[in-house]
């Protein structure tokens, strides 16, 4: 069982693992040209957790201290872009 230290690092990797499935199953929708059938259901499947993956970075992915969306670089940033602080620990960061 996971313990996260907040929301954020809950949405995190949550998207995370959302993204592996998403790129599994875009994958298998483009081998299965042969079988029609098959192909739109994981397109289907690859549409829904696109649908998915907005929705939790909407809804988790969120600085602790501001509360501004962070959209785009979830995964890569470490400090919020509008308050400057720590999204992991909440501390201030030094200006560079």
């Amino acid at each position: 069982m996971n313990t996260y230290i907040n929301g954020f690092m809950r949405g995190r990797d949550l998207l995370k693992k959302l993204l592996i499935c998403d790129l599994i199953t875009a994958g298998l929708a483009l081998f299965m040209r042969s079988n029609p059938t098959m192909m739109a259901l994981f397109s289907g499947a690859t549409l829904i957790l696109f649908i998915a993956i907005i929705y939790i970075d909407i809804k988790f992915c969120r600085c602790p201290s501001c509360g501004k969306v962070i959209l785009l670089g979830v995964l890569a940033v470490d400090t919020c872009p509008r308050c400057k602080r720590n999204l992991t620990t909440g501390k201030k960061m030094k200006k560079r």
